[in-house]
């Protein structure tokens, strides 16, 4: 859900993504910390494509040297998917009684790739702030694309390692926008003590209104959100003509075949030892 206000001065976005994240749970067999931390980066990157058009992009990448190793989300309009390198990494609860995704993440880098169909992508890194994600998006909005802004995000699992709630919101300036109207918007965001209890609350369009309350806010048309992957087999084909002869001929060895995983949604390919001659043939 998106809204601006009258005087075009703000907007806002919220999403409620219990479904995207119970599904990247569920493809990776994610254990609860790398399921909160997938879940909050696959969050924060639908809401920054909200404003996205058709076949516009953002790839977050977070390295860090925390046990959950890397984590890499790709995110349109409405849609994302994503994968964690270390899905079983595990630590103990934080001092609040929380996942620690910030120790989980640890110290390290986020770098950001925008396709937005020009010649070339828009790429920037900063360096992590607190590996918690929410800090971190902002962080980078507020210091490469100079846009102040606020994020929160939430994942809750319960003890059965489901996907209970998941979500989380975002502001940011327009052109011309008072340093006042920011003010008041940050310190809402700043007084969200839990997330996910907020989303259990309200639902996305109470949510930006909240966020723009008194600034008469617009709100527009919810965006369905969904995790989709576009892997196929003819794009796998397509992988491994460019492998060249020489791999092809080396894997046609293998009496056997073998599998492609792909590393976003877990989909198997399965390749017979026929079909990779049939591929070298065709070179």
């Amino acid at each position: 859900m998106k809204a601006v206000t009258a005087a075009g001065t703000l907007r806002a976005a919220a999403a409620l993504t219990t479904s995207v994240v119970q599904e990247a749970r569920d493809r990776h067999d994610l254990y609860p910390v790398p399921t909160a931390a997938l879940g909050r980066l696959l969050t924060g990157g639908l809401l920054l494509a909200a404003d996205f058009k058709e076949n516009e992009r953002i790839n977050l990448r977070i390295d860090g040297d925390g046990p959950l190793g890397h984590m890499l989300v790709d995110a349109g309009y409405g849609e994302a998917r994503g994968y964690v390198s270390n899905p079983e990494a595990h630590l103990p609860l934080s001092s609040q009684g929380k996942l620690d995704v910030g120790g989980a993440v640890g110290k390290g880098i986020l770098y950001v790739v925008k396709d937005m169909g020009l010649k070339e992508p828009w790429q920037s890194s900063v360096d992590l702030i607190s590996g918690e994600i929410a800090e971190d998006l902002t962080y980078y909005l507020t210091h490469s694309e100079q846009i102040p802004s606020a994020m929160a995000l939430g994942v809750l699992v319960n003890p059965g390692a489901q996907v209970e709630i998941a979500g989380g919101l975002l502001v940011q300036v327009l052109p011309g926008c008072p340093e006042e109207h920011l003010a008041k918007a940050e310190a809402k965001v700043a007084r969200i003590s839990s997330v996910t209890q907020l989303l259990k609350e309200m639902q996305p369009k109470a949510l930006v209104e909240w966020l723009l309350e008194g600034l008469e806010p617009v709100t527009f048309a919810p965006i369905p959100v969904r995790y989709s992957c576009k892997c196929s087999r003819d794009g796998m084909v397509r992988a491994l003509i460019s492998l060249g002869r020489n791999d092809l001929e080396e894997l046609a060895g293998d009496p056997d075949g073998f599998e492609i995983v792909c590393r976003f949604c877990n989909e198997k390919y399965t390749f017979r030892q026929e079909e990779i001659k049939d591929i070298i043939a065709n070179l």
